[in-house]
């Protein structure tokens, strides 16, 4: 919940949609390979340049520990949550 408080239920974030005036289109959850091919292992190389460009620098080493929290996180946790999409139509 700290690295992330706004994580929810699917059915939750719907009824925001909803309420916000949507009519829900779709919503469905991104394949693992998805964010661990496109998504972290890319990332990594470029966390490396960024950190030696940027040496030194507190927010940038801050900015990139959170990054690498997320894919820890992902790695470990990805049984019980995942990354979803929501397509919705204005009502």
């Amino acid at each position: 919940m700290d690295a992330v408080p706004e994580i929810s239920t699917i059915a939750h974030n719907i009824s925001i949609m909803q309420k916000a005036g949507y009519v829900p289109v779709a919503a469905f959850t991104l394949p693992e390979r998805c964010w661990i091919d496109n998504y972290f292992v890319p990332q990594k190389a470029r966390q490396e340049e960024f950190l030696k460009k940027y040496a030194g620098n507190k927010t940038v080493e801050d900015m990139i520990a959170f990054m690498r929290r997320e894919a820890d996180l992902y790695s470990k946790y990805k049984r019980y949550y995942g990354y979803v999409f929501y397509i919705g139509k204005k009502i």
